[in-house]
């Protein structure tokens, strides 16, 4: 079992999950994520719809947030803090399927799922808004702009598991990782998250390992080596690039016009 497993799940009465009913605009108007991905669909929701009616809380570091099985009739929406949607073989290996980041939705599938297929679990810190499935089809009833979000964020998974298959079976160690910092990077950017060459970065080496398909060892030689040649450099939690079209080209990407 992974050091990042363990906690309580979402919903118990317990000192890791601290929920409160919010079903008011509190907390909605100033959030930094108010008008990104699903939470700008429910903030731009016709005003008469029950757009609102959610619960929050907080889950510490390396807490279950949703487990398999659970069917708890909301999805989570991560406000701060970063979160893991992994799956365990039967010999006890993790694959990390997603790194999920503020903004994201954990539990989607439960829109259309009774229950929670893979488990989801917190890197860092988490605090998140809940909102209840019967609440939002409500929304959707009138206004059916909420649909097409979810439909767009289906499709941009979609794309980032076909990514990551392709990083798995045809990229090196080298590549790998280059492309997983490049990635966490724009999602940061484009969330108003990061505004430099610095991005918050908590994932552990096994952490990495398990989302790349690769050993801690490897993951290990590989920083080293990009820190050697003065292409990154990490420190408390964040990593920074120093050398951008370096690490472009170890990535083999181009810069998108």
């Amino acid at each position: 079992m992974s050091s990042d497993d363990g906690g309580a799940p979402l919903g118990e009465d317990s000192a890791q999950d601290r929920t409160k009913i919010d079903a008011s605009s509190e907390g909605c108007d100033t959030c930094v994520l108010r008008n990104v991905g699903f939470c700008g669909a429910v903030m731009g929701a016709n005003p008469n719809a029950k757009r609102r009616r959610k619960t929050s809380g907080s889950v510490l570091a390396r807490q279950h947030i949703l487990r398999p099985g659970e069917a708890p009739g909301r999805i989570i929406i991560l406000r701060q803090g970063w979160a893991l949607r992994s799956a365990m073989t039967s010999d006890g290996r993790r694959q990390v399927l997603s790194i999920l980041l503020p903004g994201d939705i954990a539990g989607g599938e439960l829109v259309m799922r009774d229950k929670v297929r893979m488990p989801v679990q917190s890197v860092t810190p988490v605090e998140y808004c809940a909102f209840d499935i019967t609440h939002l089809k409500e929304i959707v009833e009138e206004d059916t702009a909420l649909v097409w979000t979810f439909i767009d964020i289906c499709l941009s998974s979609r794309e980032a598991s076909d990514a990551r298959l392709i990083d798995l079976g045809r990229h090196n160690a080298e590549q790998r990782l280059a492309r997983l910092i490049l990635d966490l990077r724009r999602r940061l950017r484009a969330r108003g998250l990061s505004d430099g060459a610095t991005i918050p970065f908590p994932l552990r080496q096994q952490t990495i390992a398990d989302a790349l398909g690769l050993t801690q060892v490897h993951v290990s030689r590989v920083m080293r080596s990009l820190r050697q040649s003065r292409i990154l450099q990490t420190k408390a939690g964040q990593l920074t690039i120093l050398d951008m079209d370096a690490l472009m080209a170890v990535a083999d990407e181009f810069y998108e016009t």
